[in-house]
């Protein structure tokens, strides 16, 4: 008789005591894998059924480890005296349905209560700050620790952002650069910071301090455990503020060594960008990322202007009939004189030297414009990169600190005897040329007002100073002697 009703009924012995392991997610958000979900129990001892549950509440904790957050499901243990009126599961309908329609029920209507109830936070907590899932005894002093009131917050906060969806959708965007990976989800908060990263990097293109090097944007097809914490990980909560944001700085990336071995094989190439500092760069990139469904960027007034300067000192020309820029009326007396440099009835007619010297004259006029009215990598003014705390300066061996950075900004010069590189240890004078856009170095006094530092100080240099020492001039004039008489 036991062989034949285990035969008819393969999940458990109707005729003996036993266990039902349960675990449901009561708002829908999340369904437990099959052998998570269901387990039937019928051992002997109750060593072994605790053995059992606990291997049950392991299983569970274990799975959601690559969930966006923390599901609220209930895992519950219900012991019956005998299995008989149990409904038995249906092979053809998934455990899921089986556990709200027929078991749930039936538990119900027969008013039996769980001996063990449990929720899957609560567990995840206790396995990770207990460790062990089974927090059924513990679960009383939870509410008096400020670590487990910070985690249920977290969770909260996570489930409204990924607005209920407790898995991760796929395939994954990942954006990589210099600074490394960023890894965005395919849920809706995903998408957008994967949005918010692309218009931050057009948006940026030209700028000094966000230079990334270069551009991949790659597609990866499932998630990890290891992966999991590093999905979405640039987003910022600030329960102090209304608004939470996307943050793309260095720090914000993820390094290769952090990441699975397998990570960077697995990735499949859907974009790339040398990120260079040409019109022809940005209008390749933008051109891709603004019709790009996912991304749909969209260009700045600003990279607009830059870009189109950046055209007229590539081609040496602006073409007068084009729509108008900022810049555009600037530039048009040298543009209108190389339309009618161009409009000649023949190729004799053309003066080839007139043209290089008008496209010449374009060129720099729109290079004056970039340097003086922007900041732009790759064409920076020597002015913006003296006023830049980023940039380094060096005299030999010596680096500037930001006041003599200041003088040299302000158009006065340095004198800087402290400069110990034997080759240019002469060269103690320095001043920025702003109209070559480079640094001028000297043996002698430059005729403009000189300072220099002493003790952290900065100081006029006096007149005597500013005087070449006689010893350096009869020593020069002695040069000048001996090499007339081996003429």
């Amino acid at each position: 008789m036991e062989k034949k009703n285990q035969m008819e009924n393969p999940f458990f012995d109707p005729e003996r005591p036993g266990s039902i392991f349960i675990a449901v997610d009561r708002y829908h958000h999340f369904i437990p894998l099959p052998n998570n979900s269901l387990a039937f129990v019928q051992e002997r001892q109750e060593e072994k059924t605790d053995a059992a549950f606990h291997k049950f509440l392991t299983d569970n904790v274990n799975a959601v480890r690559c969930c966006t957050y923390v599901p609220d499901v209930q895992m519950m243990r219900y012991d019956l005296n005998l299995m008989r009126d149990v409904p038995p599961p249906d092979m053809h309908v998934p455990f899921d349905k089986y556990i709200r329609q027929e078991l749930l029920p039936y538990l119900q209507q027969n008013y039996l209560s769980p001996s063990r109830q449990i929720s899957l936070p609560d567990a995840v907590y206790s396995a990770r700050y207990k460790r062990t899932p089974d927090c059924s005894i513990l679960k009383k002093y939870f509410m008096q620790e400020a670590d487990y009131m910070s985690f249920r917050r977290n969770q909260d906060e996570r489930q409204k952002i990924y607005r209920g969806e407790a898995n991760f959708r796929t395939p994954l965007k990942v954006v990589e650069n210099d600074h490394g990976y960023l890894i965005f989800s395919g849920n809706e908060i995903g998408k957008e910071g994967f949005r918010e990263c692309l218009q931050h990097i057009t948006d940026h293109y030209f700028d000094p301090h966000c230079d990334i090097g270069h551009l991949g944007i790659y597609e990866y097809p499932y998630v990890t455990e290891e992966l999991a914490a590093h999905i979405d990980a640039s987003y910022r909560t600030d329960l102090r503020q209304l608004n939470n944001t996307f943050e793309f700085r260095p720090e914000n990336h993820v390094d290769q060594s952090r990441l699975p071995d397998k990570f960077v094989n697995g990735l499949t190439p859907l974009y790339y960008s040398p990120m260079e500092t040409t019109a022809d760069g940005f209008m390749e990139l933008l051109n891709k990322l603004h019709f790009d469904s996912e991304a749909r960027v969209q260009i700045s007034h600003p990279n607009r202007d830059i870009y189109r300067l950046l055209t007229v000192m590539k081609n040496g020309y602006m073409n007068i009939h084009e729509q108008p820029f900022t810049y555009f009326g600037e530039l048009m007396p040298i543009a209108e004189k190389l339309e009618k440099i161009t409009q000649v009835q023949s190729a004799a007619d053309f003066n080839m030297e007139n043209f290089k010297q008008a496209s010449l004259e374009i060129r720099q006029a729109a290079d004056g414009i970039l340097k003086r009215d922007f900041d732009v990598r790759g064409h920076r003014s020597l002015k913006n990169m003296l006023d830049d705390p980023m940039v380094e300066f060096t005299v030999g061996d010596r680096r500037l600190n930001d006041v003599q950075k200041s003088v040299l900004s302000s158009g006065y010069a340095l004198y800087i005897p402290e400069n110990n590189r034997e080759p240019v240890r002469h060269l103690q004078y320095y001043m920025a040329d702003f109209e070559q856009n480079r640094m001028k170095n000297s043996s002698e006094p430059f005729p403009a007002k000189t300072y220099t530092l002493k003790e952290g100080m900065l100081h006029p240099l006096s007149a005597d100073m500013n005087k070449k020492p006689r010893t350096v001039q009869k020593a020069e004039n002695q040069s000048k002697r001996n090499t007339n008489r081996l003429k």
